[in-house]
């Protein structure tokens, strides 16, 4: 059974500990007054900032998704950022996408961009990973319109499908069905950014994290059943489907609600790598993103159980990725600019933008996806 805990340092908080009074937002500088005389950890204050500023990982509005639907409907209202390799945006990207690498994210959106100004920020990356990794960091920082393009532009085009091929059934058979009890307590990790206040510990942090290599973030799933006891393994899915099957080992928490420092969150051991999964990689990278800023030693499975549980997935109808639904045929605009000139006339002449081509028919997808949903 799982051991709720309360951690008696945010009820006390007020009483005993320094504060900072702050107004923060996104591309502002910090304004700070500090008050008592009393410091505390800088995890303490970066939970404390976490919680007083809504919670987002356990909250309802995690992950925030949207689909290549949403985006090639709206896309003159929305400002989409593409985090992929300069030469993958240059083979083909969305029309107005600026190419922006994931560490030059925060510092772009600070000089260059009014987020206000747009409805949603769209973040898109080659199948949504790093996409939705670097979303929940933006949005920890106070970003509230910044999304992650579910499938990334796997989803916009079939020549760029990168999905397809990393689906797998390859381990149903090794499957694990019994619980795996959530006990102990252990200390949050140590951070050390120099900073004091909540807000300041964060955007260094994020500013640290958004400069580590995604790639080296990444554990397959081959590794994750060979290697199962080098990590502590998070099963990201609701106690009903855990118990359908999960990697041998992983530990049940509950999306929403399971992750904060008044539930389970210190259930987590401080002294070894965690690996978290979903279905689809995307959340467990919001997950992981959420870990690492407070120091954790945190790691997602990229494709999440569709690589290696896909049939089951597809049989109970949990978010198991389908070429024919999820991946669309959108156009594609090729070279350094945002935006084609050719094509861009063609549009502003009143050429229906739901075609690729005069001879190509659109393919969408069936399902939208809201924000918020589980990926």
């Amino acid at each position: 059974m799982k051991i709720k805990t309360y951690i008696l340092f945010l009820a006390l908080s007020t009483l005993f500990f320094q504060s900072c009074t702050q107004s923060y937002e996104p591309g502002k500088n910090i304004q700070t007054i500090k008050e008592d005389t009393i410091n505390i950890p800088e995890i303490e204050a970066l939970l404390r900032f976490m919680n007083n500023s809504g919670d987002y990982i356990n909250s309802k509005k995690s992950p925030s998704l949207v689909s290549s639907d949403d985006v090639y409907d709206n896309s003159s209202n929305y400002f989409i950022i593409d985090i992929r390799p300069h030469e993958q945006y240059v083979k083909g990207h969305i029309s107005g996408a600026v190419n922006i690498a994931m560490p030059h994210v925060i510092k772009y959106l600070e000089e260059k961009v009014a987020p206000s100004v747009y409805e949603k920020l769209v973040v898109v990356c080659t199948n949504g990973q790093s996409s939705a990794y670097t979303t929940a960091v933006l949005r920890l920082l106070g970003y509230s319109n910044v999304y992650s393009m579910k499938y990334g532009m796997s989803s916009w085009s079939p020549s760029l499908d990168n999905w397809s091929s990393k689906i797998s059934s390859q381990y149903i058979g090794k499957l694990e069905r019994k619980e795996n009890a959530v006990e102990g307590m252990y200390p949050y990790p140590a951070i050390s950014t120099g900073k004091h206040c909540g807000a300041e510990i964060m955007e260094a942090r994020a500013t640290t994290l958004l400069n580590t290599p995604f790639q080296k973030l990444k554990i397959s799933a081959d590794r994750a059943f060979k290697d199962s006891d080098e990590f502590y393994i998070i099963n990201f899915w609701p106690k009903d489907r855990y118990e359908v099957g999960h990697i041998p080992g992983a530990y049940q928490y509950t999306p929403h609600k399971d992750l904060n420092s008044k539930t389970l969150l210190n259930t987590i051991p401080n002294n070894k790598k965690i690996l978290v999964y979903g279905y689809t990689g995307q959340t467990s990278a919001f997950v992981m993103a959420y870990l690492r800023l407070l120091g954790y030693n945190a790691f997602t499975l990229p494709f999440g159980a569709n690589s290696f549980m896909h049939n089951t997935l597809a049989l109970r109808n949990w978010n198991a990725f389908n070429k024919a639904t999820k991946v669309n045929d959108f156009p594609l605009i090729k070279g350094e600019n945002p935006t084609d000139k050719a094509f861009e006339s063609n549009i502003n002449a009143g050429a229906s933008t739901k075609k690729a081509s005069p001879k190509k028919k659109i393919v969408r997808r069936k399902k939208k996806e809201v924000e918020g949903g589980c990926g």
